[in-house]
């Protein structure tokens, strides 16, 4: 079966013949798709802009690729959908856009009764292709079911996704976007309760702690001397001598007082 891709390839030959003026006769149609999809991965205004050139164009930036690709951080998490939004936003959807993908994943995991299932598998899988935003999404939520005693739900792990969390929280630290990415999901969380009423995670602070050792001296409570939060200049500091377990003790705390609004007695903040 021929692609989208591949169609207006044949139609615009034809058309080429017929008009001096055709894009395509003098750039291949997917090198033109590539640098449609580049800019949409950048902003949509500019990719709106580039439509409103011809009609041609319009028929040769309606493909997958540049749906894929297309930059969603403008657009808000529960919009007022119009038809065309709603139909822009379901297309990103099904041609694998991770933004829209974390987004679904999100919605699903925590605002349904039942799937839960499903709801993390698409955040993992997003995850998975590179979202930094899912990569914590996903890393957090399975630290809170490991650690918070939540039984209801920690039929849904295993080590394989235990060890992948944690892999997900190291290329975020070494990235230095571990603040950066719990300040937006804590966003989306927020929005999630104010649109959804989202089922509550947990209801209690961590039970469990990542580090068992209990003289540990080489703690992230040590580094930075009381647990106020960090600036980005001091987040995700890789000190070889620091406690990777504290590190990650401190932010499923934090995380679960600032966002979840979890009393977590011993964590001392600005």
């Amino acid at each position: 079966m021929a692609t989208s891709s591949q169609v207006l390839k044949e139609t615009k030959t034809t058309d080429c013949k017929n008009s001096s003026n055709c894009i395509t006769c003098y750039l291949p149609i997917e090198i033109f798709i590539e640098i449609a999809a580049r800019v949409s991965s950048h902003s949509l205004a500019d990719l709106y802009h580039l439509k409103l050139t011809s009609k041609e164009i319009i028929n040769i930036t309606d493909d997958d690729n540049v749906y894929e690709h297309a930059c969603l951080d403008k657009v808000p998490f529960f919009p007022d959908l119009i038809p065309k939004q709603d139909s822009f936003l379901s297309r990103c959807l099904s041609s694998g856009n991770l933004e829209s993908l974390y987004r679904q994943g999100m919605k699903a995991f925590f605002c349904n009764s039942k799937p839960y299932e499903e709801g993390l598998d698409i955040i993992r899988m997003a995850g998975q292709k590179g979202h930094d935003r899912s990569m914590y999404a996903f890393a957090i939520i399975v630290l809170i079911l490991k650690c918070c005693n939540n039984n209801a739900r920690i039929g849904l792990l295993g080590v394989e996704e235990f060890e992948e969390a944690l892999r997900f929280l190291r290329m975020l630290r070494n990235q230095k976007c571990v603040l950066k990415c719990r300040n937006d999901v804590r966003s989306f969380v927020s929005e999630l309760s104010s649109e959804m009423q989202p089922y509550r995670l947990v209801d209690q602070a961590p039970t469990t702690h990542l580090c068992r050792r209990v003289t540990c001296k080489n703690t992230w409570r040590l580094k930075i001397g009381i647990w106020f939060w960090l600036t980005h200049d001091d987040d995700d500091e890789n000190d070889p001598k620091m406690c990777e377990n504290c590190r990650w003790d401190h932010e499923l705390e934090y995380f679960c007082a600032k966002t979840l609004y979890i009393d977590v007695p011993y964590l001392l903040y600005d």
